[in-house]
Order: structure tokens, then C-alpha cells, then sequence
């Protein structure tokens, strides 16, 4: 078994091996099976758990450090853009989706990052957390194929449920950007619990 650093390094063209540790990496990976002992963070299923997909996944854990690829895992690279967090996190709904037909990786992580973020933070006015992770490779062979993975934090399931949006017409905007950009049905999502630094 590899480590997720030497999968990234053995899959760069003329590498020699080496890993350069100053390097900024975030790998994500949705848990089939059992949970790892060491990850950087974890979001742990809540409520209703997964939506979108029927096998199960257990958790999603954050990897931030050398260390092997979880077993019975979709574990992809990605690149992190933080949109803001202003604390008070206590639940996050975690999602990975694809892009829509007929737009590329670049066109898609373009629309995400620069114009449904401004949107975003205008109409989910209970959203505290917001990051977006712009797939680069998937590192499991036969992992989905996913363009992205959002990090979204509320205060309380409440606020997922019944306070999302800050009026009707701003759903409706939301609702309507995001056909423009993603694959809806081909994509799940996790309501969770977000824990930091397993030992």
C-alpha cells in the first residue's frame, strides 16, 4: 500500500520520486469502509446522511498529511478555495458533483469560483463555512467521476432545512445558476458532523 504523496508523485510526468513537503496538497476521500485511524478531518453522517447515491458511505475524510490511501475508498486530489468562514460551524453538508454537459473543467470551476460563490453569499445568509475543492485527479481506480467537492457549514440542521435561502426569488436565482453549471442528478451529498484532528 501507498502512500497518497507517492500516488501523486508516481503520476507526475518525469518525476524522480521525490515528494517536495512544501507542496500545498488536500486530498478528499469518501469512506466505504472502515473509518482510518489517523485523518486531518472527518464528516461523519447525521439526519439523513447521504442523499444521491444508494451504496453506502460511511464518512468523508480530509487528507492533509503523508499517510496511506484509505481501503474501500473514492479518494480524489483536489485544489481548495476557501470562500470565507465565519465560525459557529455545528453542522456541514458535504457534495460532490459534476460539471453540465457540454462545459469544461475550466468553464465549470471558472462559473463555481466566480460567479455562484457572489451568489452564495448573497442569498444563504445562514451559510458560515463555504469551501470549494476543484477536483484534479482521482487517486482510487474506478472512483465516479467528480468535479468538484463543496464544504458547506450551518449552525444547525434547522438552518439547513428551513432557513437556506433569504427569500423565494433568491431559491429561485440560486436553483437556476446551479442548472446552468451542474449535472444535478449525477451528483450525492452528506448532511454531517465535522470533526478535526483524529489523533
Amino acid at each position: 500500500m501507498s502512500s497518497w504523496k507517492t500516488a501523486l508523485v508516481s503520476k507526475s510526468p518525469g518525476c524522480t520520486g521525490r515528494f517536495y513537503s512544501d507542496r500545498e496538497v488536500k486530498v478528499i476521500a469518501a469512506l466505504l469502509g472502515a473509518i482510518p485511524d489517523q485523518v486531518d478531518e472527518l464528516y461523519v453522517p447525521v439526519g439523513e446522511g447521504v442523499t444521491g447515491r444508494i451504496d453506502g458511505v460511511v464518512a468523508v475524510a480530509i487528507l492533509r498529511r503523508d499517510q496511506h490511501l484509505p481501503a474501500d475508498s473514492e479518494t480524489y486530489r483536489v485544489e481548495e478555495r476557501p470562500q470565507w468562514d465565519h465560525g459557529g460551524e455545528r453542522v456541514a453538508r458535504v457534495s460532490f458533483v459534476r460539471r453540465a454537459p457540454g462545459m469544461t473543467r475550466e468553464e465549470f470551476a471558472d462559473h463555481w469560483t466566480n460567479v455562484h460563490s457572489p451568489l452564495a453569499r448573497k442569498h444563504h445568509p445562514v451559510l458560515v463555512r463555504y469551501v470549494q475543492n476543484i477536483v484534479v485527479e482521482s487517486l482510487t481506480p474506478g472512483a465516479p467521476e467528480v468535479d468538484g467537492i463543496a464544504e458547506l457549514g450551518f449552525r444547525s440542521v434547522h438552518d439547513v432545512h428551513e432557513r437556506m435561502y433569504d427569500s423565494p426569488a433568491g431559491a429561485e436565482i440560486i436553483r437556476r445558476d446551479v442548472r446552468r453549471f451542474l449535472d444535478v442528478r449525477a451528483g450525492w451529498r452528506m448532511l454531517a458532523r465535522h470533526e478535526s484532528a483524529r489523533p
